[in-house]
């Protein structure tokens, strides 16, 4: 029985992976050696990433309270029904003198109604209530468009951290490689006679440290990848991916567009100025109390009753009920006044956090652009001392091997080999990640992602 139960499950396996295909998770799943590119791993976070997806329901909630009905434009309409029943013993003297006595009459009745209200005028506050949720509405547009770009930039800047990562290893492991030719030419020399044992240790000793470097850089890169693994939502996902190693950085953002972009697209700065709007339709939803309501009522209603008992036996009516009412709020202990004053103060602080917005992304941007600069002359700059440094390691390793220098002075030189990539790597990060951050603050991050390749 076992067996038959395991044979129809593998059946019905096949048969949805024939059918269905593979679930859109496991679609998206790099395989083991693939190299992920950026447009993929910035597609994947904006699906799966679960902060995104946490502010969209945000949106969605605000967006299904922006309605007219939440705003009261639409009347409202309550149905009703009921059943009553009495059992009741009677005695009844009449003037004839004749008692008439009645046990268990049973009576009842039946009802059903419709009640239809409309406020038919309320000092145009519905109007105000309804601008409220709508700025309201793209307050929260605006900070999941602001979130959205804060996880983007990590994602991207954990990304170029892995490919800086990479590199890392690779310079690792050519030094490892360097120093494995190192004790070669130490062993061979040694057999000759023209090289102790001592340095033949020496370069032994030296290799091993390369050797754990790699190690431990392989651990680190371990460590970056898993942690773009969690912004992507990949539970358990394998660590044995690549990325493209090259982290190229945009020469050509200029200061004066990124402010002015800034001023119209920045997020966090959006949603202060909707902020304010907030504030003032809040201030119009108080004044409209100060006018007076109108409400419209429109009424059926049926009713049946039937008793054994008494002069009635049975009776029945249809009700039709109409009216309007008109109310108005003479004094209410000043709390009109008391949320007046304080929707005031509210816009006023909104608009002073708006100056403030304002001013620090300014700030923020100037030095982020001055950061910007001095990391592209930095790059060219350990672009020159790499090139200058990679062809002092192919000239020492020959003269190592004729003799004409020391251990020692071959170590130095593939240390400031090893030092230089590391420091050019540095450098590509930190202006790539100063590239991001103006991005990210001009509030077009996305949009450059979006468009390039």
């Amino acid at each position: 029985m076992m067996l038959s139960f395991l044979f129809r499950s593998l059946v019905l396996c096949g048969l949805i992976a024939l059918v269905g295909g593979p679930p859109p998770a496991a679609a998206q799943e790099a395989a083991p050696g693939d190299t992920l590119r950026l447009s993929d791993v910035v597609r994947v976070a904006l699906e799966r990433n679960y902060q995104v997806q946490v502010a969209r329901n945000d949106v969605d909630i605000a967006a299904n309270d922006y309605a007219v009905g939440n705003a009261n434009f639409l009347p409202t309409l309550s149905l009703g029904g009921g059943y009553n029943g009495t059992i009741s013993n009677t005695r009844q003297q009449f003037i004839s003198g004749d008692p008439q006595d009645v046990t268990g009459a049973q009576s009842t009745r039946y009802t059903a109604d419709s009640q239809l209200e409309w406020t038919l005028f309320d000092g145009l506050g519905r109007f105000a209530t309804y601008n409220r949720l709508e700025a309201q509405l793209s307050e929260q547009q605006a900070d999941t468009d602001a979130l959205v770009e804060s996880v983007l930039a990590d994602v991207v800047l954990t990304y170029y951290d892995v490919a800086r990562q990479q590199q890392q290893l690779r310079v690792l492991q050519e030094a490892v490689d360097i120093s494995e030719e190192r004790l070669r030419i130490a062993e061979l020399r040694r057999e000759v006679g023209s090289a102790s044992d001592l340095e033949v240790r020496q370069a032994q000793v030296d290799l091993n440290a390369d050797r754990a470097a790699a190690l431990r850089q392989d651990v680190a890169l371990a460590n970056t990848k898993a942690t773009l693994n969690r912004l992507l939502a990949r539970r358990g996902a394998s660590t044995a991916f690549d990325v493209t190693d090259r982290i190229d950085v945009d020469r050509g953002l200029d200061q004066g567009a990124l402010l002015a972009a800034a001023e119209q697209q920045n997020p966090t700065l959006r949603r202060a100025r909707r902020s304010v709007r907030v504030a003032e339709w809040e201030q119009q939803e108080v004044r409209a109390e100060r006018l007076p309501t109108l409400d419209a009522t429109l009424g059926y209603g049926y009713a049946r009753s039937e008793s054994e008992s008494g002069f009635l036996q049975s009776s029945r009516s249809y009700d039709l009920t109409y009216g309007f009412t008109l109310s108005f709020d003479v004094f209410d202990g000043f709390d009109r006044r008391r949320r007046l004053e304080n929707a005031a103060v509210r816009e006023r602080t909104a608009e002073l956090i708006v100056e403030d917005v304002r001013t620090q992304i300014q700030a923020d941007l100037t030095s982020t652009y001055t950061s910007y600069q001095n990391r592209l002359e930095l790059v060219a700059l350990e672009q020159e001392n790499l090139d200058a440094v990679a062809a002092n390691v192919d000239i020492a390793l020959e003269r190592f091997e004729l003799g004409e220098i020391t251990s020692v002075e071959l170590r130095e030189v593939q240390e400031q080999f090893i030092q230089a990539e590391s420091r050019l790597l540095t450098a590509q990060f930190e202006a790539k990640q100063a590239e991001v951050t103006l991005l990210r603050l001009s509030g077009a991050l996305r949009e450059r992602i979006a468009s390039g390749p």
